[in-house]
């Protein structure tokens, strides 16, 4: 017998004479994970059609350079495909379809074949109670931008298997927080033996987020921060004997709930808080002394962010944090207050 070696894909196959053969009938399929989270994989047993079709067992065969040809168009030349492959539970049905193309290859031939799942392991149920005992859940940030930090406290191997919240960093005060069941958290599972129970919804109360006034008007102490925002207008610009004197007007004052995420607004400080309240004012320069001139006229913006209530509406001062910037004299008035309506303001009446 005349023998050549070929190398295809980890295969070694030999020419000879054969009928077409069926090739749903060298289909092999390997159920792998837990059951109802079962996955299949489908491959045709190599060494079963080499056999039959050019009666090849051993890897020191041979095929001639014409035959090599040949058994490369027989493994390009077919597709397998499975009505379902996911999820599969012990007992469900797997219909495998295999498509030859008859024009590349007479050797095989396309065919059908139904196979039952069977194999999986049956994994352990992580119920929604033991979630709720093993998570401690700390709510941080603004109520209705709150956020949720999580500790795992399981023991393993569940101590590794990463929990996350259905609409973190949106939660307010008093809502349920539940846990997301994403497709990462059930493969997690299912690689350490485990499965969520039938109904698992742990759920956690949101609590302890800050609560910042949806409108300037809920604020019991407004009219307050109001004369601490002009009092600080004043002491940033204060007259100086030997350097410049300055004439402060209030344009408007502009009140805005939740910091608007990814604007390049400029605070004056390194923070981006809620509840920020600001005045705009019109600040003209001059210089100091008895012959005193008009030296710049710009725009400053001096405020508070970190407006937070408590439970009578009422701010505590002491926990608000500095606004204090300015945009130069090519920025017009109307310009820096579409500018910050467009960081999410509305002006106070």
């Amino acid at each position: 017998m005349k023998k050549l070696f070929l190398f295809l894909g980890s295969v070694f196959l030999l020419s000879g004479c054969s009928s077409t053969k069926d090739l749903s009938n060298y289909v092999e399929v390997e159920f792998t994970g837990m059951n109802s989270e079962g996955m299949a994989i489908a491959t045709v047993d190599t060494d079963k059609l080499n056999k039959d079709l050019f009666n090849y067992e051993s890897d020191s065969d041979f095929l001639d350079e014409k035959a090599q040809k040949e058994m490369e168009v027989v493994y390009n030349s077919y597709k397998i495909k499975l009505d379902k492959s996911e999820n599969l539970s012990n007992g469900d049905k797997v219909n495998i379809t295999v498509s030859v193309n008859q024009d590349k290859t007479k050797k095989i031939k396309s065919g059908k074949k139904e196979v039952v799942v069977k194999g999986l392991e049956e994994p352990k149920k992580l119920t929604s109670k033991e979630v709720e005992k093993a998570l401690v859940i700390n709510f941080n940030g603004t109520s209705g931008r709150g956020e949720a930090q999580i500790d795992n406290t399981f023991d393993a191997p569940l101590y590794n298997i990463e929990f996350k919240i259905k609409n973190d960093g949106k939660l307010k005060n008093d809502e349920q927080a539940k846990v997301a069941i994403t497709k990462d958290l059930k493969q997690s599972l299912s690689i350490i033996g485990y499965a969520l129970e039938e109904k698992f919804d742990p759920t956690f109360e949101v609590k302890g987020l800050d609560h910042v006034a949806a409108k300037v008007t809920d604020i019991s102490n407004l009219d307050d921060i109001k004369q601490m925002i002009d009092e600080e207008a004043k002491r940033n610009y204060e007259d100086s004997e030997y350097l410049f004197k300055y004439d402060i007007s209030l344009n408007k004052m502009m009140y805005r709930q939740f910091f608007k995420e990814n604007s390049k607004e400029d605070t004056g400080s390194y923070t981006n808080a809620d509840g920020n309240l600001i005045g705009i004012y019109t600040i003209k320069q001059y210089t100091a002394g008895t012959d005193s001139k008009l030296e710049d006229t710009f725009t400053a913006i001096i405020g508070f962010s970190n407006i937070v209530l408590d439970e009578n509406n009422k701010v505590n001062v002491a926990e608000m944090e500095n606004i204090s910037t300015k945009k130069d004299k090519t920025y017009s008035l109307d310009s820096v207050t579409k500018l910050y309506e467009g960081f999410g303001y509305s002006e106070v009446k």
